[in-house]
């Protein structure tokens, strides 16, 4: 049940910034914004995956995001039955915390009210194992710029258009972070 790269754009037949069907959510859409992040197809002999880099440059309050996204895949809207999102991936640098952002067809673009988050934690790799990141469905949130959104509707992945990645400083969180990191994500899929 894992859709491939090529599904979610992550990583078309060109690897380059801007055919991949990848664009960059990060905080810079704000004036005072200064992260980044960038995805970028790592391919070998043996594997192919994507590798998501983030710098979170936050505000001294803490506010600060960078991700990626891409259109989540029409194929999507059959596993709605599905009980989640399992994620295989790697963390490496000063960033421990990332999530998963899912956005509502009608609400992509810069007025949206709402995206549907749910965060992860992960270790820097000090044994270079890959872990795996069960996200249930029932634990994404809405979110407006780190805020929970209460009287969003609840989430219906039919309904879902976009799918990314982010790393943030951490605004309205008991934990602040700051720096560069990277996310290896060897595969998406659903449970």
């Amino acid at each position: 049940d894992a859709f491939t790269y090529e599904d979610v754009k992550l990583a078309g037949s060109n690897p380059s910034a801007e055919d991949d069907g990848c664009e960059e959510v990060s905080d810079t859409v704000r004036e005072p914004g200064m992260s980044k992040a960038v995805l970028s197809l790592q391919r070998s002999q043996l594997f192919q995956r994507a590798v998501m880099f983030a710098m979170i440059n936050p505000q001294p309050n803490g506010a600060g995001f960078a991700g990626v996204h891409t259109a989540m895949p029409d194929s999507a809207a059959s596993y709605a039955e599905s009980t989640g999102l399992r994620v295989h991936v790697r963390g490496q640098g000063q960033l421990k915390f990332w999530k998963v952002v899912l956005t509502d067809r009608d609400q992509m673009g810069p007025m949206r009210k709402y995206d549907y988050e749910q965060k992860f934690e992960l270790q820097t790799m000090s044994e270079r194992q890959f872990k795996i990141v069960d996200l249930p469905f029932s634990d994404f949130k809405a979110f407006k710029w780190g805020k929970e959104v209460d009287d969003a509707p609840p989430l219906d992945l039919v309904k879902i258009g976009a799918f990314g990645f982010q790393t943030f400083g951490g605004v309205y969180d008991d934990y602040k972070q700051q720096g560069t990191g990277s996310l290896e994500i060897d595969n998406v899929s659903f449970y």
